[in-house]
């Protein structure tokens, strides 16, 4: 299991025994199909969350051949794969263990640590995972496998190997069938024709769908698929034993004489979230959701239609108007969505004409959401990403005693956290230092709520400077008249977005935590 996971599984022990369950971190998915969007574009992402976001992000390029056909891969925590070609090229986001110990497994054999997204140079692009959780009934007929797949080699696996998203489904799901899963999950996995959406919650089932262009849908740790005609094999592609697994759990629900299953009320548990219902708020344009009154018909797709027969995908949420990449980005910034234990967020942006080289654009996003600006990366065209994204600095250091010396700052649960002095030299770094100084002070020093809506405006005026600097970057890129200038222009300007990102943030940092000083100096002399 990943960290995410090691921290959920430490969290449910607990809970075992105090009847209580945290949340001790909370991924959000979203996806917007084309008929949706302004410019029809096809919009998916996720963000990542922990309850602890002191390690290090990367931001980088796994060049082509980094693996090589018949090389055995060995993940964290002992799945292994055996690459049938020499790797692709990719982009991904990444823990990093660039002090040589995986944040993950604690291990140090060579592998790569959690890539959560990436796009290759066939255009596939890969989200994994949100995670997801089968309930113990059906945990208790077909468990998880300790050495399956887990969320830690999916990108890898798929992003190395898979030429377009049929081959990465049908990959993902013949892990699946054969080592199993190590745990729940969600996985967008799409090129530039179709996007899928690959759910499984035990250790051998799973249901994968091809998603729609007229379908919203958003997934906070909760299995997105409501019911669902098994009989759709253009659109559905499931495992032999969906239906009998949870028949066997005594948790079925659906039709099985129609090869119907409701996923969602078969697998998952609990489904009251505040981040459910703060994106169906935003989604629906309403402020009328609790965690509390909404129901799976109110966020869950189907493929079911009124009369019992086979549609295309769809749920029934309904957008007020017709959505832009900054709508989606403000999704995510929508609180609780957006907060502190924000790792990181990318949000794919795919138009099904064109040139596939300009037809995928990624955004991203490091740490807390709610004070943020996205960047535009092509992935096809960039040859490397910013040097701050890459930098690999000394660890955090966490005490239950207040510390003595440096920077640092105290949690909600009033564990402390001192920063190495290389902390902000990393774009991760200066980003979750910014956040935590938002939200938990510094040095005992606390900001105010004028501070934080300082910051917010900050960056909502960042985020219209990037979505300039972008149209300016396309402009450059199409005027381009050989690949190697196209590559140049597009990286260097989705550089120089991140730098100015790195650079604003840097500035905030530094400027806040003066100021928080000062007061608390001013307050010492008055006192």
């Amino acid at each position: 299991m990943s960290l995410k996971k090691k921290i959920a599984a430490a969290f449910i022990a607990c809970a075992m025994t105090l009847a209580v369950v945290p949340s001790a971190f909370a991924c959000t998915a979203l996806y917007v199909g084309s008929d949706l969007t302004e410019d029809g574009t096809t919009m998916f992402g996720r963000i990542e969350d922990l309850g602890t976001n002191d390690y290090n992000k990367l931001f980088n390029i796994s060049p082509a051949g980094k693996h090589t056909a018949g090389e055995v891969y060995e993940g964290c925590y002992g799945f292994t794969y055996t690459f049938t070609h020499d790797s692709y090229r990719y982009t991904a986001r990444r823990d990093d263990n660039g002090l040589g110990v995986c944040p993950d497994c604690d291990s140090t054999h060579e592998h790569t640590p959690y890539e959560e997204a990436g796009t290759n140079e066939k255009g596939v692009m890969v989200s994994a995972t949100e995670s997801l959780y089968g309930t113990d009934a059906v945990l208790s007929v077909d468990p998880y496998v300790d050495n399956g797949i887990e969320e830690a080699e999916i990108t890898t696996v798929l992003l190395s190997e898979a030429s377009t998203a049929r081959e990465g489904v049908a990959l993902l799901t013949s892990i699946y069938d054969n080592a199993g899963a190590a745990g729940g999950s969600g996985v967008f996995i799409a090129d530039q024709n179709e996007t899928w959406f690959v759910e499984n919650l035990t250790g051998h089932t799973y249901l994968a769908l091809k998603l729609s262009s007229s379908v919203v849908f958003m997934q906070p740790n909760i299995a997105a698929m409501g019911k669902i005609d098994l009989d759709d094999t253009d659109h559905v592609v499931a495992s032999a034993n969906l239906i009998s697994v949870a028949q066997k759990a005594g948790t079925f629900v659906g039709d099985a004489a129609a090869n119907v299953i409701d996923l969602d009320a078969s697998y998952n548990g609990d489904i009251a979230s505040d981040r459910m219902a703060a994106g169906l708020n935003y989604l629906y344009g309403t402020n009328t959701f609790t965690k509390d009154n909404y129901s799976e018909t109110d966020f869950a797709i189907s493929n079911v239609g009124e009369n019992g027969a086979i549609v295309p995908v769809y749920s029934n949420i309904q957008l007020t108007k017709k959505f832009s990449v900054e709508d989606s980005i403000h999704f995510f910034q929508t609180e609780p969505i957006g907060k502190t234990g924000n790792v990181e967020t990318h949000l794919f942006q795919v138009s099904a004409t064109g040139d596939l080289n300009t037809a995928i654009t990624e955004w991203t996003a490091f740490d807390d959401d709610v004070y943020n600006a996205f960047v535009p990366y092509y992935p096809l065209l960039t040859t490397d990403t910013a040097d701050v994204y890459k930098y690999s600095p000394a660890k955090v250091v966490r005490s239950d005693e207040q510390p003595t010396e440096g920077v640092w700052y105290q949690d909600a649960k009033g564990r402390y956290y001192t920063y190495p002095d290389d902390w902000t030299d990393s774009f991760y770094g200066v980003r979750d230092a910014l956040s935590n100084l938002l939200t938990y002070g510094s040095n005992g020093n606390q900001v105010t709520a004028k501070d934080r809506a300082v910051a917010k405006a900050s960056y909502a005026a960042l985020q219209q400077e990037i979505m300039a600097d972008y149209a300016d970057m396309k402009a450059a890129v199409a005027a381009a008249d050989t690949l190697e200038a196209k590559q140049a222009a597009a990286t260097n300007a989705s550089n120089a977005m991140s730098q100015k990102v790195y650079n604003t943030t840097l500035k905030m940092y530094n400027k806040l935590q003066a100021k928080t000083a000062a007061r608390a100096w001013v307050r010492s002399l008055l006192h």
